[in-house]
């Protein structure tokens, strides 16, 4: 199938220098490897990323013609993820590093539009990426959106329940309402998108999978507990025609942020998610406590002391 997008590995200096510093959109995928339970592989979260990526290009491709995109390989990088064997947990600076290079490459070179998709609900990883985009738009006049946040964030609370009842032609129970908000990990919605995407790597053993919920503390924590099978909701009710409907909405929401930003919109409120106004998940966090402190120790011994 021919694609909407050049490849970047594919292209040489000369061809990359000759596309409109303007009218250009480079898409970068970044998520980790991360352990999925025992019906997922460890690539579901690439597996997301790259699958809304094109999704997304598809639609530029069709609302914005005089664009041309770029697409980058996908990284296999994150942080946050369950501490499991399998999951390949990198520093939340790192990530974001890395990220970053890409991105202020671009910049240092003229141009302006990167999309970056993400396929990780990992908190810390998700703000990573908005720092990356506020920092790498300020610094080189560019316009970077990490979108996958907020439209994430919007689908978890349940902002988005309506439309996809909607999509799919029947109501949920106030049950399943609930077990929604308590799905965050290679549960519903996660094995569903993978029935979706590649049935063929899930495993039949899902359909017998209990519930298993956290608590949003637990969650965080990130740990294995006693009796977990390393997924966090309830794998057994996914279903294609699920993640059909959630996908069609997300593409649907992720669009209108893309159409403003292409307009020029200042996205730096409107693309945000609200974890990134939560200071504690930005990733200098800790060094800014200890500087802090170690600032305020050195006034006090000054005032003392002096």
């Amino acid at each position: 199938m021919e694609k909407n997008y050049l490849p970047f590995e594919d292209l040489t200096f000369p061809e990359l220098d000759a596309l409109d510093r303007e009218k250009t959109v480079f898409v970068l995928s970044a998520s980790l490897l991360e352990e999925h339970g025992p019906h997922l592989p460890f690539g579901v979260d690439v597996f997301v990323a790259e699958f809304m990526a094109e999704k997304l290009i598809g639609e530029i491709s069709k609302t914005h013609p005089g664009f041309t995109i770029v697409k980058f390989p996908p990284l296999h990088v994150g942080s946050g993820g369950i501490r499991w064997m399998g999951t390949i947990n990198s520093k939340q600076r790192t990530m974001r590093k890395i990220v970053y290079d890409y991105c202020s490459h671009l910049g240092k070179h003229g141009f302006k539009y990167v999309l970056l998709s993400n396929g990780h609900g990992g908190l810390g990883h998700v703000v990573a990426l908005e720092e990356v985009a506020r920092k790498c738009s300020r610094k080189f006049n560019m316009s970077i959106i990490s979108p996958s946040g907020k439209v994430a964030f919007d689908l978890m609370t349940g902002k988005y329940i309506e439309e996809i009842e909607n999509e799919l032609g029947q109501k949920f129970s106030e049950e399943e309402k609930e077990n929604l908000k308590n799905d965050s990990h290679a549960g519903w919605w996660e094995t569903s998108v993978m029935l979706l995407m590649k049935p063929h790597l899930v495993k039949e053993s899902y359909k017998k999978l209990g519930p298993y919920v956290l608590t949003r503390g637990q969650r965080m924590r990130n740990k294995v507990y006693p009796g977990d099978q390393g997924y966090r909701g309830f794998p057994a009710q996914a279903t294609k025609a699920y993640a059909q409907a959630v996908v069609d909405v997300m593409v649907k929401h992720t669009m209108e942020l893309i159409g403003d930003w292409l307009k020029v919109e200042d996205m730096k409120i409107k693309a945000s998610s609200p974890l990134y106004g939560m200071l504690f998940f930005r990733t200098n966090f800790d060094r800014t406590i200890i500087f802090s402190v170690l600032t305020l120790l050195a006034l006090m011994g000054w005032y003392f002391l002096g």
